[in-house]
């Protein structure tokens, strides 16, 4: 399923797969898939729709974490 992955360190929200909400029943952290690579990894997971994508393509990429986190 394609969804919008944010942390605090990326440019932005980016377009990946993903692969699991959480990776086993000990690491609760997602499984996603970006550029053919596999990640565990933590960050805002997002549905993707078009309402989603145009807020945050209105604010700069480096706000667009902060404005999720909050």
């Amino acid at each position: 399923m394609k969804i919008l992955h944010i942390t605090p360190d990326s440019d932005g929200y980016e377009e990946v797969d993903l692969l699991a909400n959480r990776h086993s029943k000990n690491n609760q952290l997602a499984v996603i898939e970006k550029n053919g690579e596999q990640f565990i990894t933590g960050g805002f997971l997002i549905q993707d729709t078009p309402m989603t994508r145009a807020a945050l393509d209105e604010l700069p990429k480096d706000f667009q974490y902060f404005f999720v986190k909050s």
